[in-house]
């Protein structure tokens, strides 16, 4: 009787969870960029810490205020076709894109 009951405590401290950091609760950098320095932000890049396959981006590929791509950069680039406005009131981040902005 006494097994039976420690057995039971056993199985039921085995089911119980807790709680842990997942990937899908990392904290993504979104990092925007003006690379043709009018002011205005043309890129925005998603990417999860840690990771080196798991970015995405919007992309004003034709720099009038407006995204016309996002890319999804796996083993291969992904580009879809959006029609978003471009974020204002964000911090630019200087320089050029780490990734390739046009693919």
């Amino acid at each position: 009787m006494r097994s039976w009951i420690l057995i039971s405590l056993f199985l039921l401290a085995s089911c119980a969870s807790t709680p842990r950091s997942t990937p899908e609760l990392a904290r993504w950098e979104i990092t925007y960029y003006d690379r043709d320095h009018d002011g205005r932000v043309d890129f925005e890049l998603h990417r999860p810490p840690g990771t080196a396959d798991s970015a995405w981006a919007f992309s004003d590929t034709h720099f009038q205020g407006r995204y016309e791509v996002k890319l999804t950069y796996s083993y291969i680039t992904l580009r879809e076709r959006v029609d978003l406005p471009v974020p204002t009131n964000v911090k630019i981040t200087p320089g050029q894109p780490p990734v390739s902005a046009t693919q």
